[in-house]
């Protein structure tokens, strides 16, 4: 069976509330967006410094407008450091020990 393609659309969010002081672990962003009448929204966190009322781009999933680029590219970003810290410890300890 084969999988459907995914069809993102373009729209404009809005923040709506933005947390942290930018520093080691940056901001964290909550934003809005509308489609067809069904509020949507999402987390991401950035280093970019963002307002309260700015507008971002978002690209949303035309079969599931709940599910957008910018959460999943940050759940993508979560899952990678998770995988790369400890194997990069792993590798140090490793040449630690047999030097």
């Amino acid at each position: 069976m084969p999988v459907a393609k995914t069809e993102w659309k373009d729209i404009e969010g809005t923040v709506a509330s933005v947390d942290g002081n930018g520093g080691r672990e940056g901001y964290t962003v909550v934003f809005t967006y509308v489609v067809d009448g069904h509020w949507c929204g999402g987390t991401f966190t950035t280093f970019d410094a963002y307002r309260v009322g700015d507008t971002l781009a978002v690209r949303y999933d035309a079969k599931d407008p709940d599910r957008n680029d910018l959460s999943e590219k940050d759940k993508r970003t979560r899952w990678l450091i998770w995988i790369i810290v400890p194997v990069v410890f792993l590798i140090f300890i490793l040449v630690r020990f047999f030097t």
